[in-house]
């Protein structure tokens, strides 16, 4: 296969960047990659200045970023001595301090982004200086600003905790996704650390409202501490969680760990989906546990509910989800083993008109058929061909076949007029289990169907 790429460079056309700091984006066949680099403050007493660093790399790619100072003359200098890591489809928000006593002047901070076929760079400016008249200046425009702010209304920029919706319990070596949701004029910093005071993770965001994502170590300990603080020119909030760690059960023998769970169904059941109303999803899969999340195209969660038994699960839409692209995932989970599907659609508004029927008669309304995925072999060798067929109505379909950690090894497409697709299989030293996902776009809606297929060599 042959992957194009697209680099654009901070936005400099139809409007002005920011004098704080850049952004770049790197399209690619295999995802996206964001960078944002801004000068987050200055603290001139203990001499150092911090810059806010964000990766989000939706590509296959893990991806480093290292940080310099560069000047009018000379060589750049390192400024920070740790390379940043970013993994593979994870967004990363990073607060990079630089000690300017140990760096020198400098005219602006550089940070190179690279990894696999990625590579670009970022810029902010170093710290302004300041002069005895700006300090004056910077004096009176500081009191204009807080008189006209005093004006407007405190009360409207008083930092607030509006959520911080840690879990209570989790698994040993689990991912914990925190939603949060703060107000007012103010920044967060959170703190995740040990019962004993170590540090685990630690970062500062702007945006005030979203989801924090930490990977716990294995030997974490039996609980931790989420520690937010809310802080802002109208005072501060501060909000302290613990999660607890499940003890884990001892490890006996291949036999006893749970098997990786499957989902071989996810739908949307609701033929119309409206805001503020009811939203029924059907699944068939081997977890024990699990839950549905609902997520619009910029990451914001909206809802969330277990997964039951019986294979059904009913969400209610908040108002707002009105006119949105949402994707709904299934996080399914046998102990420390999971698996994740997901499906796609468009909320309509709520007060939608329909068209009132005649007397007497009755208005039924139908759900689409859901397509069905299917393989010519459940077991394969190395080198053989597989059939991926695809029965029932259905739109344009992207077929790929990907490993346990997610990475796609090979893809084809199912147009909407065909219901075939061949498939290679990859070749193993041992029997290793390849998932092939089919994404079906039906109507205005998208599903995603899985099928496991296990290569053994010959």
């Amino acid at each position: 296969m042959s992957a194009s790429y697209a680099l654009a460079l901070p936005e400099q056309q139809g409007r002005r960047a920011p004098l704080y700091g850049t952004r770049a984006q790197l399209a690619a066949l295999g995802g996206d990659v964001e960078g944002y680099l801004a000068l987050a403050g200055c603290d001139k007493r203990a001499g150092t200045a911090s810059y806010a660093l964000r990766i989000v790399n939706q590509s296959q790619h893990p991806l480093r970023a290292r940080m310099t100072c560069a000047r009018m003359r000379g060589e750049p200098i390192l400024a920070y001595p740790l390379d940043v890591e970013i993994a593979p489809f994870s967004i990363s928000e990073t607060l990079l301090p630089v000690r300017i006593a140990d760096v020198g002047p400098f005219d602006r901070a550089i940070v190179q982004v690279a990894g696999g076929d990625v590579s670009f760079s970022l810029e902010a400016p170093a710290p302004p200086k300041t002069h005895p008249r700006s300090r004056w200046i910077a004096v009176a425009t500081a009191a204009i600003v807080l008189t006209i702010a005093a004006g407007l209304g405190a009360a409207s920029a008083t930092p607030r905790i509006g959520m911080i919706a840690a879990p209570s319990r989790i698994f040993p070596g689990s991912a914990v996704d925190v939603p949060y949701a703060f107000g007012g004029w103010a920044w967060m910093q959170y703190t995740l650390k040990t019962r004993d005071g170590r540090q685990l993770f630690a970062g500062l965001v702007g945006a005030h409202e979203g989801t924090l994502h930490f990977n716990l170590p294995a030997a974490t300990g039996r609980d931790v501490v989420l520690d937010v603080n809310v802080t802002g020119p109208f005072g501060a909030k501060s909000s302290a969680q613990h999660i607890a760690i499940a003890a884990a059960t001892p490890h006996r023998s291949a036999r006893s760990a749970p098997a990786a769970p499957s989902v071989s169904e996810f739908t949307v059941v609701t033929p119309v989906v409206h805001a503020n109303g009811d939203l029924k999803f059907a699944y068939a899969t081997t977890a024990h546990d699990g839950e549905i999340w609902l997520i619009d195209e910029a990451g914001r969660l909206w809802a969330r509910a277990p997964i039951s038994p019986d294979g059904e699960t009913t969400i209610n839409l908040p108002q707002g989800t009105a006119g949105r692209q949402m994707r709904a995932v299934l996080h399914a989970r046998n102990g420390p083993a999971d698996t994740v599907a997901s499906v796609g659609f468009t909320v309509l508004p709520g007060a939608v008109v329909s068209d009132t029927p005649h007397a007497g008669s009755t208005a039924v309304v139908s759900p689409t058929s859901s397509a069905t995925l299917t393989l010519s072999t459940q077991t394969a060798a190395p080198g053989q061909t597989i059939t991926v067929a695809l029965e029932g109505k259905h739109g344009d379909t992207q077929i790929s076949l990907n490993d346990s950690s997610g990475n796609s090894i090979e893809q084809g497409d199912i147009p909407a007029g065909q219901n075939a697709v061949t498939l290679s299989a990859p070749s193993v030293t041992s029997s290793t289990t390849y998932y092939v996902m089919a994404s079906v776009t039906q109507g205005i809606g998208e599903q995603t169907l899985v099928r496991k297929l296990v290569v053994t060599p010959r």
